[in-house]
């Protein structure tokens, strides 16, 4: 009884590693922490593509991922209540805020839904994640791109939620390469999501200052093009390395 119940309660690991252990799970305690403390690469090799690390596969979202879809949901019901879509401008507005909004989503859940875990330091991200969701629905109630003049305020928090978004990931995926990092195979692939993303949050820090009073405003246009370029990085080496591929995951399921 006492063991259950120790087993049953274990504290949640500060960090845990995304990747199929050895044996699937047959690690001893001792091995575990020891891996834990030295981002040694204690996983799983598959056996179709020998010297590949197989990621712990789920066949279906948990529940705080799910609860993350209900925020991105919710967000859209907050600016469809604020925003009367009736005409060509405020259809437009939310094309675009819908867009940017989609698109931070998915990045999340091309993340999660690969190399998501259960620790400490993943439910801090987790939280980041969810703050931005609701900064965005703060920012989306005056998100109106065709009064720059007015809501360049908002048009840079908006910059700036979108950089925090995709630090936040940059320090994800570097924690799950961490654990293969003797594994080329997988770290190229992850290297170019971290870059990607490096370079999409460098950019919107830099258009930052491009909103203000007197500005024409038509620098947001940029960011339509940084998010469509993240999601073709992440897409086109997800399907170049097979690692790191979306076979297998919930992506449909989301």
């Amino acid at each position: 009884m006492e063991s259950a119940a120790k087993l049953r309660y274990r504290a949640l690991p500060i960090i845990a590693s995304p990747w199929e252990k050895q044996g699937h799970g047959s690690l001893s305690p001792s091995s575990e922490q020891s891996s834990i403390e030295k981002f040694e690469p204690v996983v799983s090799i598959r056996e179709d593509r020998p010297g590949t690390p197989a990621f712990r596969q789920r066949e279906e979202a948990s529940s705080i991922e799910l609860f993350y879809d209900l925020f991105f949901v919710a967000n859209l019901t907050s600016f469809t209540t604020v925003h009367a879509i009736d005409d060509a401008e405020t259809i437009t507005s939310y094309i675009g805020f819908f867009a940017i909004l989609w698109f931070t989503w998915l990045q999340v859940v091309l993340y999660d839904i690969r190399f998501g875990v259960d620790s400490l330091l993943d439910r801090l991200a987790k939280l980041l994640h969810f703050g931005v969701m609701v900064t965005f629905a703060v920012v989306g109630t005056r998100f109106n791109p065709s009064k720059p003049h007015e809501t360049y305020v908002t048009m840079r928090q908006l910059s700036l939620v979108l950089v925090v978004s995709r630090l936040v990931l940059v320090g994800q995926y570097g924690s799950a390469m961490l654990w293969v990092r003797k594994y080329p195979s997988v770290t190229k692939p992850i290297k170019v999501h971290i870059i990607a993303l490096a370079v999409g949050a460098a950019l919107c820090l830099g258009f930052f200052f491009t909103f203000t009073a007197t500005s024409s405003g038509q620098a947001y246009v940029v960011w339509y093009v940084i998010i469509v370029m993240e999601a073709l990085a992440v897409f086109i080496s997800s399907s170049r390395w097979e690692a790191v591929s979306f076979v297998h995951t919930n992506l449909n399921e989301r």
